[in-house]
């Protein structure tokens, strides 16, 4: 073989060589990106329900309540049951958290220990609905109707209460951190053992409600709030 073949063998060699090398470098460049994609589209795959979007059980679950008024320790998560009529349902234990229950009617329903975090409950009617025990962490119910409703040992952490009717509605013992309760109607309330801090009684009427053993020194009133002895605020509580 003369120079001039090895030369062109060696250079060829060269370029491939480089060629190589330059592959596999945009490979590890690129394969940060590429194993953060999969990732993604794994957990997009199976954690779709962690957008609103209801899983098939979730869809399937909703029919039957509609159906039959009840399910029971169901899933019937991100489900949409706007406006929709459930009076006297029986949903204990069931999880319907993110639930998109706006304008729905559910006087007299069963939701003792049902996992509500994040709920849409705006404008419902939920009046004598037992929700003890539930979690309602960060739910909406601004301007619902939640006249003696049922809140014993509930967690209501974050709750939007605010407009809401909630005449002689029992919060006893419930978790009322940094809930809203401005310009509530809370007339004959109980709060008895309620545990607050940062809880926002701006504008509401406390007129009668009971607040024997609660932590009211995490309450918020103002002048706009009407105290249980019908004066104006800031309540003072002896």
């Amino acid at each position: 073989m003369d120079r001039a073949e090895r030369h062109g063998r060696g250079s060829a060699l060269d370029d491939l060589t480089w060629v190589s090398l330059m592959m596999r470098t945009g490979f590890l460049v690129l394969m940060p990106f590429l194993v953060t994609g999969l990732m993604l589209a794994v957990l997009f795959v199976f954690s779709g329900n962690a957008w609103g979007n209801p899983s098939d059980q979730a869809t399937a679950n909703r029919d039957r309540l509609l159906r039959t008024n009840a399910c029971v320790s169901c899933d019937l998560k991100g489900v949409n049951l706007a406006g929709q009529n459930l009076l006297g349902a029986d949903l204990r234990q069931a999880d319907l958290s993110r639930a998109d229950l706006r304008g729905s009617f559910l006087i007299g329903a069963n939701l003792k220990g049902a996992r509500l975090v994040g709920v849409d409950l705006s404008d419902a009617v939920v009046g004598g609905t037992v929700m003890s025990g539930a979690d309602l962490q960060g739910s909406n119910l601004s301007g619902a109707n939640g006249n003696r409703t049922s809140f014993t040992q509930a967690n209501l952490t974050g709750v939007d209460f605010s407009g809401a009717l909630l005449e002689r509605a029992d919060l006893e013992g419930a978790n009322l951190r940094e809930a809203n309760f401005r310009d509530a109607d809370l007339y004959e309330a109980r709060f008895l053992f309620a545990e607050m801090g940062k809880t926002d009684f701006s504008g509401a009427n406390l007129h009668a409600a009971d607040f024997s053993e609660a932590q009211v020194s995490g309450m918020r009133t103002d002048a706009s709030t009407t105290c249980p002895d019908l004066k104006p605020g800031p309540c003072i509580f002896q």
